[in-house]
């Protein structure tokens, strides 16, 4: 088993083999996303928001295909030179759950709490349905400020030791 895999459950991975094994997936490993890959941040809000619904007594399988499938746009969001930075973001944040679902409903049979969860986990753009939509909503964003956060704190790092981010080796 890859060494990544080895850090979830067995239940957890009955649920998400058919999805993390299926080739359009597959690709996300190449999207950078934050600090690594989307396929490895939708792990990550899986796994979060797995452990929550197990507290919580929630769905945990809708749980689960649902926060695998949140960010399946298959695309790499671009920064394009001469764009407004804020509405490219905007325009991003608004449409990539459309394309995830679309992507979504393409490759796999997914149910209507699902549906909810990609459709709407980039609130305020999108007001999730029911409770297993806000976990995944919630972990979405804790990750992604966790994420952001570890990049700010290693260019402070690098700012500190070298006096500038632009050195050479």
């Amino acid at each position: 088993m890859d060494l990544f895999l080895a850090k979830y459950d067995s239940f957890f991975m009955d649920i998400a083999r058919p999805i993390i094994e299926n080739e359009d997936y597959l690709k996300m490993k190449r999207i950078p996303h934050h600090h690594g890959s989307v396929y490895e941040h939708c792990m990550d809000v899986a796994y979060l928001s797995y452990c929550m619904a197990l507290k919580l007594n929630l769905d945990k399988v809708s749980v689960i295909r649902g926060a695998l499938l949140h960010d399946f746009y298959l695309y790499k969001f671009k920064k394009r030179e001469n764009k407004n930075l804020l509405l490219e973001s905007y325009r991003h944040s608004r449409n990539h759950p459309k394309i995830a679902l679309k992507n979504a409903i393409k490759n796999f049979e997914i149910n209507e709490k699902e549906a909810d969860i990609i459709k709407n986990h980039m609130f305020p753009f999108g007001l999730p349905r029911s409770r297993e939509a806000w976990i995944i909503t919630a972990s979405d964003k804790v990750l992604a400020l966790t994420e952001y956060s570890s990049r700010a704190l290693c260019f402070i790092q690098v700012f500190v030791l070298y006096g500038s981010y632009s050195w050479t080796w």
